[in-house]
């Protein structure tokens, strides 16, 4: 009983323990990213840094603006030669005519940390993608272990608000072992959200609002997603 106890004890401990360290995840300091500056490393913070550059006209005007993927300026692995888990955003940067560099956008929860992945990637850096195809940010990214969750985030450049709205969002949920799967698309623009079970699909329609990518959570979009389809 002495020892049932114990363990009921200790497994508290280490969950508490684990659940304050997910409490205290790093997100980047927007106010330590300049409204402008002269140059791009002028937008990384102390303590972070480019994991890669996208350069692309993202709002018409013929002129190369960037979108930053930043991660945590620590060592890539620790002492067992494991990766580090290290948080990631994303900035998006406009050059104005006279080529002065302007923020658009600090995105701090869209991107899965380095060691978000799962039990899917182990000991491997969970990735999140990002790529710029015709103008439009897209973000794609996945984890999971038996149960493989995988989400791709559209936005676009919005002249009335001059700021990046999403407008598209894609959730997918496939069980590895039995090969179920459930996707679910939906079209901000329009209006229209696609579920595809298998090989049968519905429709129905949801309210057409602006989304600022300052405000996707991703881990709140899956929760949605994932109450939406019942899994």
């Amino acid at each position: 009983m002495i020892f049932r106890v114990g363990v009921i004890v200790l497994c508290s401990i280490a969950f508490g323990e684990l659940g304050s360290a997910q409490e205290t995840e790093t997100t980047i300091n927007k106010s330590l990213i300049p409204a402008q500056a002269s140059t791009l490393n002028k937008f990384v913070p102390r303590g972070w840094t480019i994991e890669k550059k996208l350069t692309a006209d993202l709002n018409g005007d013929s002129l190369p603006d960037f979108a930053l993927k930043l991660v945590e300026n620590k060592a890539e692995k620790d002492q067992s030669g494991d990766p580090t888990e290290r948080s990631r955003a994303l900035v998006i940067v406009l050059q104005n005519q006279d080529g002065k560099l302007t923020r658009v956008g600090v995105a701090d929860k869209l991107l899965q940390c380095t060691r978000c992945g799962g039990a899917f990637y182990g000991v491997v850096e969970s990735p999140a993608n990002v790529k710029i195809e015709k103008g439009v940010i897209v973000v794609e990214q996945d984890h999971g272990s038996r149960d493989l969750t995988d989400t791709t985030y559209r936005f676009r450049y919005d002249p009335e608000t001059q700021r990046f709205v999403l407008i598209g969002f894609d959730f997918a949920d496939v069980d590895r072992l039995t090969g179920k799967d459930v996707a679910e698309s939906t079209n901000y623009l329009t209006g229209v959200r696609k579920v595809t079970r298998g090989k049968a699909s519905t429709s129905s329609t949801t309210p057409r609002k602006k989304i600022f990518i300052e405000d996707v959570d991703y881990e709140k979009f899956e929760e949605d997603a994932e109450k939406r389809l019942n899994l």
